[in-house]
């Protein structure tokens, strides 16, 4: 019973943070970061509050970034080419 009472307490936590619309609105890019992992097997693991954490922001916002850049890289590469390539001429 303890993990069923632990993700709900979680689940509270969010819950009330996304209902809270002064501190989560459309002009802010608030973050909320919990302490808590899920892992793969459905067991929660309390996280380091400095190391893992960090680790693990690092790790979602290179991996964000890679994917948002070589989509954008894919997408405009060839407009700015074909635009250089004419001003070349």
């Amino acid at each position: 019973m303890a993990n069923n009472e632990s993700i709900n307490d979680t689940l509270d936590v969010i819950r009330r943070a996304l209902e809270d619309e002064s501190d989560f609105s459309e002009k802010n890019d608030n973050v909320l970061i919990l302490n808590k992992k899920i892992n793969d097997d459905g067991t929660v693991k309390l996280l380091d509050q400095s190391n893992e954490i960090n680790n693990i922001i690092e790790k979602k916002l290179s991996d964000l970034l890679e994917k948002k850049l070589f989509t954008m890289l894919e997408n405009q590469l060839p407009k700015i080419l074909d635009k250089y390539l004419k001003n070349k001429k």
